[in-house]
């Protein structure tokens, strides 16, 4: 079980890394080209407000939707864990995840009039593995406390989502390619060590609904 200030950490770094801001600062560029700088910082606005609304929504209905399929909390933390650490892998080979967007939407991210929702919101920032995380850390939080910080995590991380999108292209000038992708294998690193716990503490919590007398 974490303490308060373990969850709060795991929190916060696992929907960082998962929602990786700076990972996405050059599609960012990417799909505002032709903006205005004021242009670009309302996009950078509503697709982090958008990030955190979808990512809030989908922490508090999750946990309904797990009992209408009947999913157990330990099962979803043991896929949860597998996705996350499949999305670690591509990160440390400095890659972007399938589970994150398909090729196929990136290819129409230049179709939609409001890039802010599509693709940045979604699936770039609040795709299938960030909701996945967000639920799987609801379903972990012992404590209204733990609840809590889980939206705190969120909501500090979209704020992260609109600074560092705003300021993306002074960062790529800054860091370079080398740079983000340094940053990313890093986080990529981090992320592993936490899915594989996450997937140990699911097998435990598994075979103890199996055998619960031992």
């Amino acid at each position: 079980m974490y303490s308060n200030l373990e969850f709060a950490a795991v929190s916060l770094s696992l929907i960082f890394f998962i929602v990786d801001p700076l990972g996405n600062a050059a599609i960012f560029l990417a799909v505002t080209e032709g903006q205005t700088v004021a242009e670009r910082n309302r996009t950078a606005l509503r697709a982090s407000t958008a990030t955190f609304l979808i990512l809030l929504v989908f922490a508090f209905v999750g946990e309904w939707i797990l009992r209408l399929l009947r999913v157990t909390i330990s099962s979803f933390q043991i896929a949860g864990g597998i996705l996350i650490f499949l999305i670690a892998l591509s990160m440390l080979q400095a890659q972007r995840s399938r589970a994150k967007s398909t090729p196929q939407e990136e290819q129409e991210r230049h179709g939609g009039e409001d890039v802010a929702i599509f693709p940045l919101a979604i699936p770039m920032l609040s795709g299938p593995a960030a909701i996945t995380t967000v639920m799987v850390l609801i379903n972990l939080s012992a404590s209204p406390l733990h609840r809590a910080l889980v939206v705190l995590s969120i909501a500090l991380t979209a704020v992260s989502c609109y600074l560092i999108l705003r300021a993306s292209g002074s960062l790529l000038k800054f860091l370079g390619a080398t740079g983000i992708n340094v940053l990313t294998r890093l986080m990529g690193l981090l992320l592993a060590v936490i899915s594989v716990q996450f997937v140990i503490d699911g097998i435990k919590a598994a075979l103890g609904e199996i055998s619960p007398g031992k």
